[in-house]
């Protein structure tokens, strides 16, 4: 199952970087259209071996590990099969794969966030990328759920939460 996922990062990584590296003014870093275009194709592939929730939060997961390692996609598009066998990457891979959130926490969050995100005037896809975005990075921080319920409007207004809510706005 891991070796299906490590080919499928790599399909993913050569896809995003073939088809929208050469896009005019993206010249340092990854563009927004680069991140989803990374996380759709990697979902797509993974869902071939995991639920559509775990498959989700591994792709999040390792965009995340990947432009940190690799601030250009030019330079993630140059990752090989052999490179994701290191022990580095199998950390990193493994630990994609151990997201704390049961499916019924993720749901609720995505359904709670995609109706309050509804009345703003967001796109339906946006208002997706948006919500799984939010998802991903609060479960980060919060590994339990449960302590997610500290996040008050108070809170999400400090400036820490305010790049992270802007971050996934840009995504």
């Amino acid at each position: 199952m891991k070796k299906l996922l490590f080919t499928h990062l790599v399909i993913s990584l050569l896809f995003i970087s073939k088809t929208f590296a050469q896009q005019a003014g993206e010249k340092k870093g990854w563009p927004s259209i680069e991140r989803y275009g990374f996380i759709s194709e990697c979902i797509k592939e993974a869902r071939s071996g995991y639920s559509e929730d775990t498959a989700r939060f591994y792709c999040y997961c390792m965009q995340d590990r990947v432009e940190k390692k690799y601030p250009t996609i030019e330079e993630a598009g140059k990752i090989t099969e052999a490179d994701m066998q290191s022990e580095t990457w199998q950390k990193d891979i493994n630990s994609c794969l151990r997201g704390s959130w049961g499916t019924s926490e993720r749901e609720a969050f995505l359904t709670e966030c995609m109706e309050s995100a509804k009345k703003g005037d967001m796109s339906e896809a946006k208002t997706k990328t948006y919500c799984e975005c939010m998802l991903y990075k609060i479960e980060i921080k919060f590994p339990n759920p449960i302590d997610a319920g500290v996040l008050t409007p108070e809170k999400l207004n400090s400036p820490e939460w305010k790049k992270i809510i802007q971050g996934c706005l840009d995504f």
